[in-house]
């Protein structure tokens, strides 16, 4: 009786099975419709549109749940030029995470890069290659070149040089008794480099500050022949030489005299502020040297300096001055 009842619930248990009784089995979450699904670039960015159209009306928990499923694992696109294969992961990431709007981005951002793929590039008109060609003949562009002959034959001695270092240094890292002795012969020749430089460079100083100050060294003409020269400019018609002239004569006058020290450093203005205003410890000047020297002085920068014509009557006017200097023309 035991056994018959065991069968007979046993029996009962199979008839009541869902499959038995012909009642559908529910699908595990998380599976994936296909693999694999294959497209071409057209048909790749329907279908990206079509995903992304389902995703712009905010799709319910368990709509993006049916949509995730709905997905292959990879999306495999041909071209003409090759096949590529795209996951399906980070899309079905924001799907498990019910991001409808990350998801939707990232599937726009897909269609836009496939899109930009496989647009047509637009041939290159003749303006633009003529521009292209104007740009590149520039000045800036003028170093962009080949290397020369001589750059290459100079990067071959260096990589030559460097070689050649290389294998000296693995030498002496292989030998550090050697190594020392190298290293401290090149220390002692840089040192000894440094003393000859020093020492040649104190002892040029020392030859330069033993030299006797130099007395200084003046123009050999006199207050007559300045006068001579000024006359013979005059005589052929260069009255801009003949002012000069004469104005030199009335500076050697006044060194002449003591007014002004011999120093033909000076410029015009410097000897000009010597008579109007002697510092301490120069020799004083005579009223009657200032206005004379400042009418040479301003002739002399209107006429040499600037560069102005001069006519008989600056030479005139600068003999004039010259005679209240001191200066006999007789």
């Amino acid at each position: 009786m035991i056994c018959c009842l065991f069968r007979s619930l046993v029996l009962l248990s199979i008839l009541w099975t869902p499959a038995a009784s012909g009642e559908p089995q529910e699908q595990p979450s998380g599976t994936i419709g296909s693999t694999n699904a294959a497209y071409d670039v057209p048909s790749f960015s329907a279908e990206l549109h079509r995903l992304s159209a389902v995703l712009e009306k905010n799709p319910s928990t368990n709509e993006m749940a049916d949509l995730r499923d709905s997905l292959p694992r990879r999306w495999t696109v041909s071209t003409p030029e090759r096949t590529y294969s795209i996951s399906s992961e980070p899309l079905r990431n924001q799907l498990t995470a019910l991001s409808s709007q990350k998801a939707r981005i990232w599937v726009q951002r897909l269609a836009t890069e496939v899109e930009s793929f496989s647009a047509t590039p637009v041939a290159s008109s003749p303006q633009a290659r003529a521009q292209l060609d104007r740009i590149l003949a520039g000045s800036e562009f003028a170093g962009v070149r080949p290397p020369s002959a001589w750059e290459l034959f100079r990067r071959r001695i260096e990589l030559w040089l460097e070689q050649m270092f290389l294998r000296l240094f693995g030498a002496i890292g292989r030998h550090p008794i050697g190594g020392r002795i190298l290293f401290w012969l090149l220390a002692v020749v840089a040192v000894g480099c440094i003393a000859l430089w020093l020492f040649r460079f104190l002892s040029s100083r020392d030859r330069i500050d033993s030299l006797p100050p130099s007395a200084s060294i003046f123009a050999s003409r006199t207050w007559q022949e300045w006068i001579r020269a000024a006359r013979e400019a005059a005589s052929r018609g260069d009255f801009r030489e003949a002012v000069h002239s004469a104005y030199w004569a009335g500076i050697v006058r006044l060194e002449d005299s003591g007014v002004v020290p011999k120093d033909r450093t000076k410029t015009p203005r410097e000897y000009l502020r010597i008579v109007s205003e002697p510092h301490p410890g120069e020799l004083a000047s005579r009223p009657s040297h200032r206005e004379p020297l400042a009418a040479l002085t301003s002739r002399l920068e209107r006429i040499w300096y600037a560069n102005r014509a001069a006519g008989p009557e600056d030479f005139r006017e600068s003999l004039r001055q010259l005679e209240a200097l001191g200066c006999p023309l007789e």
